[in-house]
């Protein structure tokens, strides 16, 4: 039968679930050497920490799907009125930093000229391994839940070499060394299989394959029961060396990227719930009555339903019937949920199009600062390096499956990850301070990565190269005169004499017209 979600979530804990989430915990054990004989006790004794962080990814995966406190509030007065109103901020929150940290697919650039075309070939061969699309889905689980898995899977096959596969952070994880450094110890991946739990257990030096039994609940697809190993079925050899499980993570602290203002969007599923009641009870005002008699049989029940409550007076009072209502003051409230939801923002660091108004005299820099996306943006370089440090590990298999198979020779310290993000944004600005850097004799491939011109440097320079020395000028070539001698530059581009744009089209070649018109600007000086 279907699970329904009240049966996925304990309701009863939701209230109070939010008061007590401050990031997800590392697992660390006091073994450095997995072997058969104490796999099962390592293996239990990460289950119990695990078992911690699991209960909080659920909750969090529930909450950015909508199960907020909202869906379960009481009243204590007028409960007849109840609506239940959810915005799911916290999704919200998760696709802004899905696509702003990962808005094309991340990349690999070579550190020397001299492995340009080996990096290349790299590139493709991830690219065909399905990395990309692991790579959004981890993304987007750390961004809810704090962590995010990669399993990554040799295949035998030339073409592809290796598959990967974003798995449940809620049944998969690694354990890490007490030492200095924390190196992983083993990744443990839990799956329920024909009503038993199996446990694959990774090591540098072996796979153990474990069975055991359930007490509490575990996650993967459905939920299962709190996994306790008991039995060792199988040892094999890992004849890659490295742990095939690697966890990424949104921060150093493993919190979601939405679970700090957590209470906050609460609240404002609260303020929308109580704001939509008030207006309901607006419509559905009583009526009051004086001196008013009703038919025999009318019950207070009834007078209820059909909004009347009838009040005694004195004898000699005149009867009177009024409408008893009174409106929630909107503004007030509208100003309460403003609030909240910019301090969401500005905590979460997501732009806001509402500080500056309708209209402001801020461009440029200024306006990126205001809005917060400069603030996103160094939220996001942040992750990246978090990214890059977890996404080393998958180097090291990458290029050993590769070495193994005879592919590709090539070795980590060859290249490094790079994120294709917002090159184009400020661009003039990042224009002027490139043209700034080459004409105070920085070398190019600092002057492209310094000016936020290009997030490849390296290989864009390469592309770019014969044009930035017909520009510039070439130190290999001392007696060539560059264009830029010929060409005042300013922010709107070339001020006199012939244009950049031409020599480029000629591809350095003057006509005789240019060349007076060059002759002719430099007279005029």
């Amino acid at each position: 039968m279907a699970e329904t979600t009240a049966q996925r979530v304990n309701i009863d804990a939701i209230m109070s679930r939010e008061e007590t989430m401050f990031g997800r915990r590392d697992i660390c054990s006091t073994y450095d050497n997995i072997t058969a004989e104490n796999v099962v006790a390592a293996v239990n004794y990460a289950m119990s920490y695990h078992m911690l962080n699991q209960e909080e990814e659920d909750y969090l995966y529930w909450r950015r799907r909508g199960m907020s406190p909202a869906l379960v509030r009481t009243k204590e007065r007028n409960d007849f009125i109840l609506n239940k109103i959810v915005e799911n901020h916290p999704d919200e929150i998760v696709n802004f930093k899905d696509g702003f940290m990962l808005p094309n697919p991340a990349f690999y650039v070579a550190l020397s000229d001299d492995k340009q075309d080996a990096v290349n070939e790299l590139n493709e061969i991830v690219r065909r391994s399905g990395k990309p699309a692991a790579d959004n889905k981890i993304v987007d689980w750390f961004h809810t839940t704090g962590k995010g898995v990669l399993y990554v899977e040799p295949t035998g096959d030339r073409k592809t070499p290796i598959r990967c596969h974003s798995l449940d952070p809620r049944s998969a994880f690694v354990v890490y060394s007490m030492r200095p450094g924390k190196e992983p110890v083993m990744g443990i991946s839990v799956v329920m299989v024909d009503g038993r739990v199996h446990f694959d257990v990774f090591t540098k030096t072996a796979v153990f394959r474990l069975t055991g039994g359930e007490v509490g609940r575990i996650m993967t697809d459905f939920p299962l029961q709190e996994a306790t190993a008991i039995t060792v079925e199988s040892v094999e050899p890992n004849y890659i060396g490295e742990i095939p499980i690697i966890e990424y993570r949104y921060n150093s602290v493993n919190m979601g990227a939405f679970e700090g203002v957590l209470t906050m969007c609460t609240a404002l599923d609260l303020i929308s719930s109580n704001r939509v009641d008030g207006v309901e009870q607006f419509i559905q005002s009583l009526i009051v009555t004086y001196n008013v008699e009703f038919d025999e049989g009318v019950t207070a029940a009834k007078i209820r339903q059909l909004g009347y409550v009838p009040l005694k007076s004195t004898a000699d009072s005149k009867g009177d019937i009024k409408i008893l209502s009174e409106e929630l003051n909107q503004t007030q409230t509208q100003t309460l949920a403003d609030h909240l939801y910019d301090q969401m923002l500005t905590i979460c660091m997501m732009p806001s199009n509402r500080k500056g108004g309708a209209s402001t005299s801020d461009t440029g820099s200024a306006s990126l600062y205001r809005d917060g996306w400069i603030q996103a943006e160094t939220c996001a370089s942040n992750t990246q390096d978090l990214f890059k440090e977890s996404n080393r590990y998958f180097d090291r298999i990458l290029c050993k499956v590769l070495a193994m198979q005879g592919i590709l020779n090539i070795e980590p310290d060859d290249f490094e990850l790079m994120f294709n993000r917002t090159e184009m944004a400020n661009i003039q600005s990042k224009a002027q301070s490139l043209n700034t850097l080459l004409a105070s004799g920085v070398a190019p491939v600092l002057a492209f990565a310094k000016s936020g011109v290009s997030n490849d440097p390296i290989s864009d320079y390469a592309q770019s190269e014969k044009w930035v020395k017909m520009i510039w000028g070439d130190p290999d070539n001392p007696n060539q005169t560059p264009v830029s001698q010929d060409i005042m530059w300013d922010q709107n581009g070339p001020g006199r004499g012939m244009s950049a744009a031409k020599v480029i089209r000629r591809g350095g070649e003057q006509t005789e017209a240019e060349e007076k018109t060059v002759e002719s600007s430099g007279d005029n000086k």
